[in-house]
């Protein structure tokens, strides 16, 4: 195993009295070039500079294939700088995930920043099929089960057997910047269950809005959150400023006022360079003073000597309370700490939410009517190859027309306000949405379908925006079973709910 040294940015970032600084490498496609140079080079600059703590390293970003992460991890990490793995899970399912772990490991590339990531774009002749066997929550679940003694299940290949302890690192990401309500506090819900799920840091998405900077501060101080937050500062340049405010990034929001002041600081002799640095270092002043500990740096056509100046600069405006001159909202942002003290509006209940759960309480509920006669005629069914076949055909007769369902065998209808998260949500994410949306549309499907998870939180009941909770995460689903009878792995005990003699009881 590689002895790299200590881990400059785990220590720096669990250390209260340090401000930690990341920023964020781009290696692109191909195995080399004058790019892949250029990258080095800035980072051998900042090692020598001392002040970035690690260098964080995309997977395969905007969907389209690039060099790995791990392949240019090594490289910073023979430089004596510390690593941040970007650790996506678009393109890599369950095996590959946790056999690049192993990989990571043994190579001590501990830091990693777990992801969804973007959806699959154009890669060779074509769009990549998109993966996503696990999301976030799951893959930071199997993490922290390799930080301590994970023992591999008898019947596995290899039969049982224990793994090594893995010192992983693990942190998660949330976007505060989301425009509705719908969107924003499933961000949040998602966010606890990701540290229920064992992230020991956070890292927001880029934003240009300081409430919202600052509202994800209050959030983890009202849940009493003890892991170190980090701000993600990105200095665009007026090139992409533009491509980011018509939508195109997922789920970067880049309001017209900010672009329009972009565009005035390009008539400036030297295009606005000096501007844009010096934003992005008042920006790191107030959220410094804010509270978090420290800072995820990115941006175009920076050399390490702008880097280097915005450093200075954020230094030189430390206490000056610069927040407001950096503050970009978009008008119609919905805001945690001010909207939702409002007096609640009466909510009635959607008449096809309230019918489906009447009925799923009565068949699949333990103290339902039709419970007892429906487990006991499911069970007797799979004593006959036949009437398991016929069962199975009614079954997906009934939700295909109800549900579009896909037979994927283990049914979560329930958890998501009896939507189907395989045919409803591109990425099938089944704990919570990914943050790729924008205004309420999914990253996919921009300005022409609605998130799934906007569409599952005004459809059933609306979690209290006051008392913001972690849900209990749905674990991986098991493969083995798509395509046979969700309702028959349910009473037979297969599915995710793992019944044994009693019934689930739904969460809405």
């Amino acid at each position: 195993m590689s002895q790299s040294g200590p881990n400059t940015f785990r220590n720096s970032l669990m250390d209260s009295q340090e401000f930690t600084i990341t920023y964020e490498l781009v290696p692109g496609r191909g195995s080399g070039g004058k790019r892949l140079e250029k990258i080095l080079q800035l980072a051998e600059n900042a090692k020598a500079d001392g002040r970035i703590k690690a260098f964080s390293i995309t997977d395969n970003p905007g969907g389209h294939p690039a060099l790995s992460p791990t392949s240019l991890g090594l490289d910073i990490q023979a430089m004596g700088v510390s690593p941040l793995l970007h650790f996506s899970l678009k393109d890599k399912n369950r095996n590959m995930a946790e056999s690049q772990l192993f990989e990571c490991h043994r190579h001590d590339l501990l830091n990693l920043l777990v992801l969804g990531g973007d959806f699959p774009r154009y890669g060779f002749r074509g769009q990549a099929m998109p993966v996503f066997d696990l999301d976030s929550t799951q893959l930071l679940s199997l993490i922290e089960r390799l930080r301590h003694n994970f023992t591999v299940k008898k019947g596995a290949p290899g039969q049982a057997m224990g793994l090594p302890v893995m010192d992983f690192f693990a942190g998660c990401v949330v976007s505060p910047f989301k425009i509705l309500e719908s969107e924003q506090v499933w961000q949040y819900i998602k966010l606890l269950t990701k540290i229920q799920c064992g992230a020991q840091f956070i890292i927001s998405q880029l934003g240009f809005d300081m409430i919202k900077y600052e509202e994800l501060i209050l959030l983890t101080r009202d849940q009493n959150i003890s892991i170190p937050v980090m701000a993600n500062v990105f200095v665009p340049s007026l090139a992409v400023a533009r491509v980011m405010n018509t939508g195109r990034v997922p789920g970067v929001i880049l309001p017209d006022t900010l672009l329009q002041q972009m565009e005035a600081e390009a008539e400036n002799k030297d295009k606005g360079e000096e501007a844009r640095l010096l934003r992005a270092a008042k920006m790191i002043a107030a959220l410094r003073e804010m509270g978090y500990a420290g800072i995820h740096l990115g941006g175009n056509n920076l050399d390490f000597d702008s880097i280097s100046f915005l450093l200075d600069q954020a230094e030189h405006f430390a206490g000056s309370g610069l927040a407001k001159e950096v503050h970009f909202p978009d008008p119609s942002t919905w805001y945690l700490h001010n909207d939702c003290s409002e007096k609640p509006k009466k909510y009635s209940m959607p008449i096809l939410f309230s019918s489906n759960n009447l009925i799923h309480e009565q068949i699949f509920n333990e103290s339902g009517l039709l419970f007892p006669i429906a487990r006991t005629v499911s069970l007797k069914t799979l004593d006959n190859t036949f009437l398991t076949k016929l069962y199975t055909y009614f079954e997906h007769l009934i939700k295909k027309f109800l549900f579009h369902c896909r037979m994927c065998g283990d049914c979560t209808l329930s958890e998501s306000s009896y939507l189907c998260p395989q045919s409803g949500c591109p990425k099938r994410m089944v704990n919570g949405p990914c943050g790729g949306s924008i205004n309420g549309y999914c990253e996919v499907y921009p300005k022409e379908k609605l998130c799934f998870w906007v569409r599952s939180y005004h459809r059933g009941p609306k979690p209290d925006c006051n008392t913001i909770q972690a849900i209990k995460p749905i674990p991986p689903k098991d493969w083995a079973l798509n395509r046979t009878s969700s309702w028959l792995n349910y009473y037979s005990g297969k599915d995710h709910c793992r019944l044994k003699g009693k019934g689930r009881k739904t969460n809405g």
